[in-house]
């Protein structure tokens, strides 16, 4: 599985490069920024490649950005986590897509500041779709996630007037269409704290001011991601009365 995300992964990080840019994820085929030479199979192997290339371009000499290995390496161990903590199940393939949804976003944000509405908008649907796949009930969850997990960032977006962008709102509707009420506010509750946490840090090491925007798309992915791999343990632990209610 790990091997499977890594492959996954590089595919993650072209659509981190080429969305925001309105270019096609399909073609052309992975080229060199520089010389614009094709990349062949050999080149295209996660990880390994760039380790016998030693970073660099063969036919330029081009260094290759390490975020590549990066993303490749980072994914691989989360869809191997995810498969861990929730089993080979008909439905895994629900958690690993929105995991990979999440990465993507919270590249772009991180770089660019944005959030594209292809990324979110029409994979709502998807997830709610895919509640399908443990009976109707988990269609409506789903659904009453997507409604609830946008309208609460909605509603702080605007009591914060600017707070949060309406890429925020769209991104907490996906990870809600995909985890449901619960598993979507637990993915919230995860999200602010590793977000004060790490804007705290920064603050105190001098590397941002108070004022200082810091994108909170990255910190909804770490949040989804969290609740993908650790399973209905996580919500139990953020939310201890689901259990006596059935949950």
């Amino acid at each position: 599985m790990f091997l499977f995300g890594a492959v996954i992964g590089s595919f993650l990080g072209v659509c981190i490069h080429r969305l925001p840019r309105g270019q096609s994820v399909v073609r052309p085929g992975s080229h060199c920024p520089k010389c614009k030479a094709m990349l062949g199979p050999s080149e295209l192997v996660p990880v390994l490649s760039y380790m016998l290339l030693r970073g660099r371009c063969r036919h330029c000499g081009e260094k290759i950005s390490f975020f590549y290995p990066a993303i490749e390496v980072g994914v691989g161990f989360i869809f191997l986590l995810i498969v861990v903590g929730r089993g080979v199940t008909v439905g895994i393939l629900s958690y690993l897509v929105l995991a990979s949804l999440v990465v993507v976003a919270a590249g772009i944000d991180l770089n660019h500041g944005v959030i594209p509405d292809r990324l979110t908008l029409p994979w709502m649907a998807v997830g709610v779709a895919a509640g399908a796949l443990w009976g109707l009930h988990e269609v409506a969850m789903r659904a009453i996630g997507l409604v609830a997990c946008g309208g609460l960032v909605f509603l702080i977006a605007l009591l914060s007037r600017g707070g949060m962008g309406g890429g925020d709102v769209k991104l907490m509707a996906l990870v809600g269409s995909f985890l449901g009420p619960w598993g979507g506010l637990a993915s919230f509750m995860i999200a602010c704290f590793i977000g004060a946490a790490v804007g705290i840090g920064l603050i105190v090491a001098g590397l941002k001011k108070r004022k200082d925007e810091i994108p909170f798309g990255p910190f909804i992915a770490a949040g989804a991601i969290i609740v993908c791999i650790s399973g209905t343990w996580v919500l139990r632990l953020v939310f201890p009365w689901l259990g006596q209610v059935g949950f």
